[in-house]
């Protein structure tokens, strides 16, 4: 996978052990997507570490990640390499990245306007996956995804308010995917989730939500995210039109 683009990772932001190797695997995420490592091959970890701006402990943990993901190789005298089958939808299926920066890396221009309600009646569905009544308070997140101006990706995420450090607001700068809520929105950051991928027959809201066929059929992904102690903290419901969005799965030998 040739790379031309030789600029460097930014530093990643501060934050404790962590969350600021996730931080920094998001920086090398992004830069890898960007193609701006030459000939798909990585620096060193002391160099690379410099260039991320975090220590050498960080980066290792960063990669580590990355390589039990898929995405890189790591071997003793080849060094770093990016996987000759990366791709954004490879990396969206494990969310690693949001839809609608699978749908930039793809070339689509992308707009999306999220929206924010509470309510005390979560879908029966919810309550028995996170284990809550339902009369427990919660968000819920809507996120409707335009890519070139048509709906790609309908999403609702719900989560107890109470697993939130303090009430939540709707801002220019709102997380694109609950993946982007750090510990500064939650009590427990989501440490990771499991989505099951069905197909789905669309009803009268979803087909004009994505703007469907009657008949057209399309992809929920429901999502249930753990703390880090594996505790179930957030479910969400994602629609997709598979016109923008295809999934990839990379298996290989040895792999779970």
């Amino acid at each position: 996978m040739a790379r031309t683009n030789t600029d460097t990772p930014g530093p990643s932001q501060p934050g404790d052990g962590s969350s600021l190797a996730l931080r920094a695997r998001d920086t090398i995420l992004r830069a890898i997507l960007r193609e701006q490592f030459a000939t798909g091959r990585l620096p060193a970890e002391d160099e690379l570490a410099r260039q991320v701006g975090v220590s050498r402990t960080t980066i290792r943990a960063a990669l580590q990640s990355l390589e039990q993901h898929g995405l890189i190789t790591r071997t003793p005298r080849r060094g770093t390499v990016v996987h000759e089958r990366m791709s954004p939808s490879l990396v969206a299926l494990q969310r690693l990245i949001s839809f609608a920066e699978l749908l930039r890396e793809q070339g689509h221009e992308v707009t999306y306007a999220p929206s924010l309600r509470s309510t005390t009646t979560p879908d029966e569905l919810v309550c028995q996956t996170l284990g809550i009544g339902a009369d427990v308070e919660c968000y819920e997140i809507e996120r409707l995804v335009h890519a070139d101006g048509q709906p790609a990706t309908w999403a609702i995420d719900v989560f107890p308010k109470a697993s939130f450090v303090q009430p939540l607001e709707m801002s220019d700068g709102f997380p694109a995917s609950p993946f982007d809520m750090d510990q500064r929105l939650l009590v427990d950051p989501i440490d990771h989730s499991v989505a099951q991928i069905l197909p789905h027959m669309p009803g009268d809201e979803l087909v004009a939500k994505l703007q469907l066929e009657p008949n057209e059929p399309c992809i929920l992904l429901r999502e249930v995210h753990y703390s880090g102690r594996g505790t179930p903290i957030g479910f969400s419901a994602i629609h997709v039109n598979d016109r923008f969005v295809r999934f990839e799965l990379l298996r290989q030998r040895g792999s779970l």
